[in-house]
């Protein structure tokens, strides 16, 4: 499972990468550190609106939920959601076929054991360019959208980054986001996207314990060595 995303890349970068514009672009941020055990905001693009890029709760809660996010995510962690329970969870299911996302990124962290520690890596793409997430949304009864990635097996160049769980985050590559957010897209050709994903080249970084302090020196000014702001 992966619980900590990185968005460092600026709006205009965002934008031309996509050849998409933000729906509220005042409210973006770049963040260095996305923690999904704190409520955060993700951004993405949704099969309801492919057209534009909004936002979303991290964390799944069912379609027009009541209640707040941290209550249901005492009962049920649903930052991540393996591709098994989108199969076999009713309302995880009609998620899966009637609204699925793509969540933009600059990169994602790793963990990984080593003689009794922990040492974590920061994964993106070798250019540093922005990327998509495969992810499904709900919308709450307030009109807010939430939101889960979706998790499958880790390929062998994530598995040597991540040994702390078999699950990782599945890339939809841009030239796949069309088909992906498409309600036409036939549902085999969706399972086949998260079963068997397509390998994209992604670069690691070994990152220093300090960062995820959550005052850390390394996050005061948004970047660290090896994380700046992607440029196209």
């Amino acid at each position: 499972m992966i619980y900590k995303l990185s968005n460092v890349a600026d709006q205009r970068v965002i934008e031309e990468t996509f050849g998409l514009r933000f729906k509220y672009p005042q409210l973006y941020r770049p963040q260095p550190l996305i923690n999904g055990f704190e409520e955060a905001n993700l951004s993405m693009v949704t099969m309801e609106n492919n057209k534009e890029i909004t936002f979303a709760i991290w964390g799944l809660m069912p379609q027009n939920f009541k209640e707040d996010w941290q209550q249901f995510q005492n009962h049920a962690n649903t930052l991540n959601v393996p591709v098994q329970d989108l199969e076999q969870v009713a309302w995880m299911k009609e998620s899966l076929r009637h609204r699925r996302c793509a969540i933009i990124v600059s990169g994602f962290y790793t963990h990984r054991l080593k003689n009794g520690n922990t040492t974590s890596y920061y994964l993106c793409r070798p250019d540093g360019k922005p990327f998509y997430l495969a992810g499904v949304y709900n919308v709450l009864e307030d009109g807010f959208q939430c939101s889960a990635l979706i998790t499958n097996k880790t390929n062998n160049f994530v598995a040597h980054y991540h040994d702390i769980s078999h699950l990782a985050p599945i890339i939809i590559p841009k030239s796949d986001a069309k088909a992906w957010l498409d309600p036409k897209t036939k549902m085999a050709d969706i399972k086949k996207m998260v079963m068997d994903p397509k390998e994209v080249q992604l670069k690691a970084t070994p990152m220093p314990n300090q960062f995820f302090q959550k005052k850390g020196p390394l996050r005061q000014k948004g970047t660290v060595e090896g994380i700046g702001n992607a440029s196209v």
